[in-house]
């Protein structure tokens, strides 16, 4: 049985549950990336031009583990601060990384400049053979069909147990069931 780990950052809520249900199914540890700087848009400018501002130490050894599972969001189609200086930290303590996030691209715009497509191209271009599954979990999802789109709508929307069900659900499980 592999040793896994669920490592995640969140800024409203929706990827520590992500995280934390991940880590559920899993059944190990999830652990917050907790960043030096932490104001928003400090953390924005960090990830738009690539600079670090650094991650507080994990208190875990990652070469113990088999496969981390990052959580975090994307914002503007970047790779995120605390996310890219974990992986650039962490690159050869890793063994397999997957990726999830919680967004509020949609499947339908996942390609565009700011979709969840680009990240997970750059998380494979971080990692090469060492990331395993990249998947999404757009928060539209969640949504009832007369609200799907609104914008307002989706920033203010965190997941929960009340609204994972249907549709992101069975994604989850898919999910699952590939990192099996």
């Amino acid at each position: 049985m592999s040793k896994n780990v669920v490592v995640y950052y969140s800024k409203n809520g929706s990827n520590k549950y992500l995280a934390e249900k991940t880590a559920e199914v899993l059944k190990c540890e999830a652990l917050p990336l907790r960043p030096r700087v932490s104001p928003f848009l400090l953390l924005l400018l960090a990830s738009a031009t690539k600079i670090s501002l650094g991650n507080r130490t994990l208190k875990i050894d990652l070469n113990d583990y088999d496969s981390i599972v990052l959580c975090g969001p994307v914002w503007m189609g970047l790779v995120i601060a605390p996310l890219s200086d974990f992986i650039r930290k962490h690159k050869d303590d890793i063994k397999k990384l997957n990726f999830i996030t919680c967004c509020g691209s949609t499947d339908e715009g996942k390609n565009d400049k700011f979709g969840y497509a680009t990240v997970f191209t750059k998380i494979k271009e971080l990692l090469g053979d060492k990331c395993g599954v990249c998947e999404a979990f757009p928060v539209e999802l969640v949504l009832p069909e007369d609200q799907k789109g609104d914008d307002q709508r989706m920033m203010n929307t965190i997941l929960s147990d009340s609204n994972f069900t249907g549709e992101i659900k069975a994604r989850f499980d898919a999910f699952i069931g590939e990192l099996s």
